[in-house]
């Protein structure tokens, strides 16, 4: 349905009635993109799993859900389009302090083909492996790279990342000394992982 004044897409997440005592229990929680995948979720017995209504993760989303779970973990689809979010996740990472993680399905599969042909299990162990959104992305960004030979490419990486970050929002809730160490914290992985100073 559309939104208007009475039910807001951005502000929402399908299933959460339905998750929350588990999502409290266990202190995370998992939002994917699709309502069928929700409903797979919780009929192979993953009931901390939740759906955007339509939109994409925002930190309205985030903010909501952190009165719920110290860790959320987003699954991202394995076709493309799963893939292109990855610098709005960013923003998002460096926006709010918070353990944003994020699991990236196989190629093609969205979770309910996941579960239909892997299973729950196999989506549990995947998402022991989810990487922080910084890790994600900078996989995503260096993917074929080889960062000593290959310079050029390797800076066009990192200028992509370090303009992702600058446009991240200040998120109003982090105190600013909290925001500042959650950059230094990222300069320095940055600089670790392209061998760079600071």
């Amino acid at each position: 349905s559309p939104e208007s004044r009475l039910f807001t897409k951005s502000e929402n997440l399908y299933a959460l009635d339905l998750a929350r005592d588990a999502v409290v229990k266990q202190r995370g929680i998992v939002v994917v993109e699709g309502y069928t995948d929700v409903v797979l979720a919780h009929q192979c017995g993953l009931s901390n799993v939740v759906a955007v209504l339509g939109t994409a993760i925002n930190q309205r989303h985030l903010r909501l859900l952190r009165r719920f779970a110290d860790t959320i973990y987003l699954v991202l689809d394995g076709h493309t389009a799963g893939q292109r979010r990855t610098n709005e996740v960013l923003e998002l990472f460096v926006a709010e302090q918070m353990d944003l993680r994020i699991m990236t399905l196989p190629e093609g599969l969205d979770p309910a083909d996941f579960f239909l042909q892997r299973g729950a299990d196999e989506f549990q162990r995947m998402l022991g492996e989810a990487v922080d959104a910084l890790e994600h992305r900078i996989r995503v960004s260096t993917q074929g790279v080889n960062l000593t030979h290959d310079t050029h490419r390797a800076n066009r990486a990192l200028e992509e990342i370090l303009t992702t970050i600058a446009r991240a929002p200040r998120g109003a809730s982090t105190p600013e000394a909290g925001g500042m160490l959650r950059e230094q914290q990222i300069l320095t992985r940055l600089a670790r992982e392209f061998s760079l100073g600071e």
